[in-house]
């Protein structure tokens, strides 16, 4: 039986009274109500409440997990002793400023007498007290019902039903008042208190929306006339609809960019005014569109005036000098051309090769101004990340012609090369480890744009053998101890990045798009691992090519990944262990191979730093093979073929034999954000890989694994599957050929850095065929649902914005590697399976949100 001990109970009753007793309307003024609740009752089918309700001026406290945390750590203190309690400090803190200040001004008078400048004082900033923290940092004054802003409630109500159409709607509110007495823990002193709180109901009584009747513009421009004739078809203005002042908004929108895309620089939002006319009857509503400038003083219309004339760009300069520090006397400026543009720089020659830069700049001399065009220029710039800062602006005034627009590109550009040192520690599976690297980075590899980054990491780490020999069990030994680091790792890596295609054999420049952001990349790594079982060596070389057509979606083909995995030194115990297992997967994995293939991937991310969204997607597809040229080319070639013990036919690469497979893995996120303290986050992974041919498995390295940091939490890394599979030992890694994971995790604020977070992660792996060596561990559809890990748990989060720091505890809620009928925590076990609380958790540490 699963052993939860008194103490386990006691804890969690005592949390749940300490909750309870808490009382929200402590600090509440007598004869004031605590806003606890806004109800909205509305009969308006095709508005919801959600929306309705973000329109209320004043909100209930926030709450965590049902409790109001906020306003419970604004009550914790007593607002007279913080405030006395902050003074002392304030006081202490300006008296020690005064002798500061009194000490400089000595040092002060010392250095003028010695032809020295006087340095300021710096005062110290005062310490806030930790009650003062609690209460004005991170606790949150009780709402108090204000009749004022439930007035202004109901006529932004009023207000926004009209917008959307509903002009005759009556909205009206009530006040739920209750002062419920609790007698069950009372005040500090024992005795009940009562406590008075407020719910406000606001009634809303649409009434027959009004709709759009008929819908037209006027423009003294017949250029802009032809244009919006032109996309007519795209209106979202159409006949019978619901009047929505949304969906004009969206249509002054969609005209603005129509222009903007036509040259027409100038021309703004405000220019488009409706008027709209309800005199028709039947509750339908004639709209008509004024295009004219509303603030002119004499002719309102819009020919002959900047904002209706369609400008060509005429021409472009980019600055790209350094900014002088101040005292300083700058370099010389000189200009370079390069095809259709000027550069201006600083020095003896350009820090940056125009022939790179050129390419990214859209605004092409001659064209019609674009607004598509200015937005990809700046992206483009930006993405190369050698600037700290890009600004594009336009100037009509002596220009070359008339109708023509001179650009001018400004930047400040940034540092170009980087060093830095990194050292953090491990935790794998329960063992820990420290490790470090050094990383250099320079962004403007012979002046091209490109960057080169290159690093040496070191790692140590206790981990237990997995032979079980006496040499291995005092090394394990010693892991649990913590007095031994018997895993090195190490090795170098080189990532070389162009923004650009580089095409063997094929001039790129002209061949694809410019509007295309491209980066050809180059990664080449060695790594050394040294355990106490076996010694493993992997070489890669990839070279691919990136490119997104729209700044939410990114391609990436990577025709060429070549792995060499080298296993040159396995002890005599581990060989016997992998024998004694007669697990063909487990034995190919620690035997030489090769994966020579290529992979391609689409992400699709809606994130928006600029314009953060309430509700964010992010989804991954990947596609990747190995092998098949390489098998089509031996057979081609008529190549000899080597066997195996198993009298399998191979063939090899360099002496070695490489892996044939085909792998599709899919991840999607979905991120919603609750309100300013707390969040929903979901996410579902699933993939299969299925080898064939040369290899007839799937690698280790390209294999499917659960558990861990950032999947099933409740295990350790590779230590769950596949499927009801239980190994007698747990030592080896687990891994498969599909998997299937789903995760939700509930995320708030705490105080501070500090974040918390509730989750619940679903998922396992599978092998596509039933292994004789692993019972239960193939894919049969039927059994799937009862082969779902589930592991539930609570984590804690130190969110420094550029740096986040992840704690989560994972509980194993239901283990599919126990018999049916016991799989879950609640469930009564064997004696042979009698286990404690503390064997189904799992900590585990990481870096940056799961997903």
């Amino acid at each position: 039986m699963l052993s939860i001990r008194p103490a386990h109970i006691a804890v969690c009753v005592f949390a749940l009274s300490v909750l309870s007793a808490c009382n929200p309307t402590r600090r509440v003024p007598h004869g004031e109500y605590l806003l606890v609740k806004n109800r909205i009752r509305s009969d308006a089918q095709d508005l919801t409440k959600d929306e309705l309700a973000a329109i209320i001026k004043q909100k209930p406290n926030n709450k965590v997990l049902g409790q109001r945390l906020y306003l419970h750590l604004y009550n914790l203190s007593d607002p007279v002793k913080t405030a006395i309690r902050q003074a002392e400090l304030d006081s202490v803190c300006a008296i020690r400023n005064e002798v500061k200040a009194a000490q400089r001004v000595a040092k002060n008078e010392v250095r003028v007498a010695e032809g020295k400048k006087p340095r300021a004082a710096k005062p110290k900033t005062c310490r806030k007290a930790l009650r003062t923290w609690a209460r004005e940092d991170v606790g949150e004054p009780p709402t108090i019902l204000d009749s004022s802003l439930t007035l202004r409630s109901l006529d932004q109500l009023k207000l926004y039903m009209t917008k959307e159409g509903y002009f005759n709607a009556s909205v009206y509110d009530t006040v739920f008042f209750r002062r419920h007495k609790w007698e069950l823990f009372g005040d500090r002193w024992g005795r009940p208190y009562s406590q008075p709180k407020a719910q406000v109901q606001y009634t809303i009584k649409a009434g027959r929306p009004y709709t759009l009747c008929t819908a037209y513009w006027t423009v003294d421009d017949s250029a802009i006339d032809r244009l919006l004739h032109g996309s007519a078809g795209k209106s979202l203005l159409v006949p019978g609809m619901r009047f929505d002042a949304d969906v004009l908004d969206q249509e002054r929108a969609r005209i603005t960019d129509l222009l903007h895309e036509n040259g027409y620089l100038y021309f703004t939002r405000e220019l488009l005014q409706y008027v709209a006319d309800t005199t028709a009857g039947n509750h339908e509503v004639d709209l008509v569109l004024r295009i004219e400038r509303p603030a002119a003083r004499g002719r309102r219309g819009l020919q002959g005036t900047p904002e209706g004339t369609v400008w060509k760009i005429g021409d472009v300069t980019m600055d790209i000098r350094q900014r002088t520090p101040f005292g300083e006397i700058p370099l010389k400026t000189d200009t370079t051309d390069y095809k259709d543009y000027t550069f201006l720089f600083d020095g003896k020659r350009p820090k940056y090769r125009p022939k790179a830069l050129a390419p990214n700049l859209l605004l092409k001399p001659g064209n019609r101004y674009a607004q598509t065009a200015n937005d990809r220029t700046y992206r483009r710039l930006t993405g190369l990340r050698i600037f700290d800062r890009v600004d594009i602006a336009y100037d009509t005034t002596d220009t070359r012609r008339p109708g023509m627009a001179d650009v001018r590109v400004t930047t400040i550009p940034s540092k170009l090369q980087n060093l830095s040192l990194e050292t953090f520690g491990t935790n794998r599976g329960g063992f820990l480890g420290v490790s470090g690297g050094i990383n250099y980075k320079h962004k403007n590899l012979f002046r091209s744009t490109g960057s080169i980054q290159a690093q040496f990491n070191l790692g140590l780490e206790a981990q237990q053998s997995l032979g079980g020999a006496s040499a291995g069990d005092d090394a394990s030994l010693a892991v649990q101890r913590n007095t031994l680091f018997n895993t090195i790792e190490l090795g170098p890596e080189v990532t070389i990045r162009f923004p650009r295609f580089i095409i063997p054999f094929w001039n790129t420049d002209e061949r694809w798009p410019r509007t295309w952001g491209r980066v050809s990349a180059i990664n080449v790594l060695y790594n050394y691992q040294r355990r106490p079982d076996y010694t493993r060596t992997l070489a890669k070389v990839s070279y691919g090519y990136e490119w997104n057509r729209a700044s939410n979606i990114t391609w990436g083909l990577y025709p060429m990944e070549v792995n060499f995995i080298r296993i040159p030194v396995i002890s005599s115990d581990f060989r016997d262990f992998i024998t004694t297992a007669n697990d063909a997967l487990l034995r190919d994995s620690y035997t030489d191979h090769v994966i020579a293939g290529g992979r391609l991937t689409l992400t699709l991310n809606t994130q928006d730093a600029a314009n953060p969204k309430p509700t964010v997607f992010f989804w991954r597809p990947t596609l990747q093979t190995s092998g098949n040229l390489l098998q089509l080319g031996n057979e081609l070639l008529g190549l000899q073929q080597e066997s195996d013990t198993a009298g399998n036919s191979f063939y090899t690469l360099g002496g070695v034999r490489f892996a044939q497979f085909v792998k599709f893995d899919n991840e999607l996120r979905w991120h919603h954000t609750l309100h300013t303290k707390s969040s929903l986050a979901f996410r579902v992974a699933a993939g299969m890989g299925v080898p064939y041919g040369n290899l007839g498995v799937l690698p280790f390295e390209s294999s499917f694994f659960s558990g861990g940091a950032n999947g099933v939490r409740a295990w350790r890394a590779r230590s769950l599957g596949p499927g009801s599979y239980s190994a007698p030992l747990d030592a080896f890694d687990r891994v498969g050929e599909i998997r299937i994971e789903g995760n939700a995790e509930y995320r708030f604020k705490l105080v501070g850095y500090l974040e918390g977070a509730l989750f619940l992660d679903v998922g396992n792996i599978w092998d596509r065929k039933e292994n004789p060596a692993k019972p239960g561990s193939g894919f049969e559809l039927g059994k799937v649902p009862g082969q779902f890990a589930v592991g539930t748990g609570i984590g804690a989060r130190l969110n420094f914005d550029f740096f986040l720091v992840r704690f989560d505890l994972g509980l194993q809620t239901k283990d599919p590697a126990l018999p049916m009928g016991q799989r879950w925590l609640f469930q009564p076990k064997d004696d042979g399976l009698s286990t404690t609380l503390g064997d189904k958790l799992n900590f585990n540490l990481g870096i940056g949100y799961p997903f």
